[in-house]
């Protein structure tokens, strides 16, 4: 079943429409470059290994409590690892645009989201 013209023209804003959100979506269009945070990675992997030899340790002499503190030490360690910047790095973004770091006036997720949806539709008109 063939569409009609005008439904064809919708189809094809509606998809063009889609390709500009899309753009705005991904990381490297932000024209910030993703950084590591070495100490971040080499703080978690320590903590992660301390924590693997403290659940092996209360394993072998049989003591939950020790066992269970080696897995925090674990979970801990791994989301050290993967934490994105530390507020260091922040401090250094915000001063280098110009911009003072408020911390009273962060911004939620949500409030961020409707932002770029409110400029991204603005101009689109």
């Amino acid at each position: 079943m063939a569409l009609s013209e005008h439904e064809q023209r919708l189809l094809d804003e509606m998809e063009r429409r889609l390709y500009q959100s899309e753009a705005d979506l991904l990381p490297a269009a932000s024209g910030q470059p993703r950084r590591f945070n070495y100490r971040s990675l080499v703080l978690g992997t320590l903590l992660a290994l301390v924590g693997i030899g403290l659940l092996i340790g209360g394993a072998a002499i049989q003591q939950f409590w020790l066992g269970l503190l080696g897995f925090i030490a674990m979970l801990g360690g791994v989301l050290v690892m993967f934490s994105k910047r530390t507020e260091i790095d922040e401090f250094e973004d915000s001063t280098s645009s110009g911009k003072r770091p408020s911390g009273s006036q962060k911004e939620s997720l949500s409030e961020r989201m409707e932002r770029r949806w409110d400029e991204r539709m603005g101009d689109g008109r």
